[in-house]
């Protein structure tokens, strides 16, 4: 009897171990897929792979929203090897930086695959632009740096800018903040001569610390910063959000980016708001056609908040049916639609007035 009781104690560990390993089972398998698991528990309601498009707006790795992406792209050198840049276009690719080379002007310096990503992006219908990684710590070498790019990329029709890629470590070793303002003045005027949109790249931290001046602030900015949103405080074109990106037509992990929309237009303001019976009327900036303004009121600072939607090219809407002699809290965002994708403004600042 106690030799049966043993055996059916046996037996039932074993059962319960298997039952918990069973169900321990998919989330190790979620995890090893590469995502992490706040995103795949988020998929399951919006079917959205990280780093890409659903709907009208992109979603980063943890699966909230990039506001003011509106596309997404991929940054390669030879580095990558050889690419399908037919399946890199079907898998939703909407633009590449391709590095065409390396420090000053010579052949041995030209990125070996350059020429070829070059013509495989064009015969995929992929606009292109492209990077020079930079070592120039003269504003001699610099303008060596322009060359080079120029040199390569005649004949080339480019829709994106040309970027000078500051980030080795010896260019910050060797120059001071003046100098490497100078440089970049030196190798952006060259380009920008020649007829062409010139940008810088560097981290998040190197803008924010080592690169300021007009020679950065006045240009193109992209900026690396591998996290679920760009913390650089300042204005940026584009961001380097990962360099752990799967592109079908490129073998290993790639360098993802999203060009971003106009930052100029992220922070409306309301300039007045005024009284009248059960009404408030609001004036604000910006005003363009074709964007729109979302009002949100409310009887208390920090809400709760109603929403309403105006159109917002004239830069001015009434909010109506309000209670007389209270008080209301008033806060607005725009959002437009560019390449098909909404985008939104940040909140503008808050405003109270009591209703007549």
């Amino acid at each position: 009897m106690e030799k049966c009781d043993r055996m059916r104690r046996r037996l039932l560990g074993l059962f319960l171990c298997l039952v918990v390993m069973g169900t321990s089972l998919p989330a190790r398998a979620e995890e090893t897929s590469g995502r992490s698991r706040t995103f795949v528990q988020k998929a399951a309601l919006f079917q959205a792979e990280p780093w890409t498009r659903q709907g009208d707006a992109y979603y980063s790795a943890d699966g909230t929203v990039i506001n003011g992406a509106i596309a997404r792209g991929i940054d390669v050198s030879s580095n990558n090897g050889p690419i399908d840049w037919m399946a890199v276009k079907n898998d939703g690719v909407e633009f590449a930086i391709l590095r065409c080379g390396y420090g000053e002007n010579l052949l041995e310096q030209d990125d070996a695959r350059w020429q070829e990503n070059a013509a495989g992006c064009q015969a995929a219908g992929i606009p292109y632009g492209v990077y020079l990684y930079s070592y120039a710590d003269s504003v001699s070498r610099a303008v060596s740096e322009a060359e080079h790019v120029l040199r390569l990329i005649r004949g080339h029709v480019l829709s994106y800018p040309v970027y000078l890629d500051i980030e080795d470590p010896s260019i910050f070793a060797r120059t001071t903040a003046q100098q490497r303002e100078e440089i970049a003045e030196a190798f952006c005027s060259r380009i920008e001569a020649a007829g062409y949109t010139a940008g810088v790249y560097a981290s998040v931290s190197t803008f924010t610390n080592l690169l300021i001046g007009p020679a950065f602030d006045g240009r193109e900015k992209w900026v690396a910063h591998y996290s679920g949103r760009c913390g650089y405080g300042g204005v940026y074109r584009m961001w380097q959000a990962t360099n752990q990106g799967q592109v079908a037509g490129i073998m290993g992990k790639t360098d993802l980016n999203f060009l971003m929309a106009d930052h100029g237009f992220l922070k409306p303001r309301i300039k007045a708001v005024r009284a009248a019976k059960k009404s408030v009327r609001l004036s604000f900036k910006p005003k363009k056609k074709g964007t729109t303004c979302h009002i949100y009121y409310g009887r208390k600072k920090k809400g709760p908040w109603r929403h309403l939607k105006k159109g917002a090219g004239k830069g001015k809407a009434v909010v109506r049916k309000l209670k007389s002699g209270k008080k209301y809290y008033f806060k607005i965002k725009i959002s437009r639609k560019i390449r098909g994708v909404t985008v939104y403004s940040d909140f503008s600042n808050t405003v109270a007035v009591r209703v007549r």
